[in-house]
């Protein structure tokens, strides 16, 4: 017994640079498992006042949103399905222009369930002298909570397609 234990003892182990390159890379691979672990998590909680909102912007002649008017007279059309499962109880509109940004507040909009709202006036006006040219624009579902509304910044829709009405 003497000779086999004697050679165990003197052999080296790995030595320090390469334990420290495979536990680098051991943690990196497992923080990328976490992470792609975690992105498909559903981060709606039950108690999320925005679980089940969904809204969509309905195509009408190829855009989805139209703009007319000139200078401070202009505003835009667009229609708007709510297909979620929760009432939508007003809208933000976020617009992009060349020369600076728009945020409308609508809190009487309403969308029921199923329904859709169906913009066809001059009731969203956008002073085109002011923020130039739309280059974007943004919805943003709110839901009430209690007497106030929560705006549902998660569930928010860009438009793709912009016209000339």
């Amino acid at each position: 017994m003497g000779p086999k234990s004697n050679n165990f003892f003197k052999k080296r182990g790995v030595s320090p640079l390469i334990a420290t390159v495979l536990l680098i890379s051991f943690a990196v691979a497992l923080g990328a498992v976490v992470m792609n672990w975690g992105r498909n998590l559903d981060i709606s909680m039950s108690g999320d006042i925005c679980s089940g909102v969904s809204i969509k912007i309905r195509n009408i002649n190829n855009v989805q949103v139209c703009y007319a008017g000139t200078g401070k007279e202009g505003h835009i059309n667009f229609i708007i399905d709510n297909n979620g499962n929760r009432n939508v109880d007003g809208l933000g509109i976020w617009i992009t222009g060349e020369k600076g940004t728009k945020l409308l507040d609508f809190n009487d909009f309403s969308i029921q369930v199923g329904e859709l709202l169906d913009i066809k006036d001059q009731s969203v006006k956008y002073d085109l002298d002011t923020y130039g040219s739309i280059k974007t624009i943004q919805f943003f579902p709110k839901v009430k909570k209690e007497d106030l509304l929560e705006i549902c910044t998660r569930d928010s829709v860009k438009v793709d397609k912009l016209g000339i009405c």
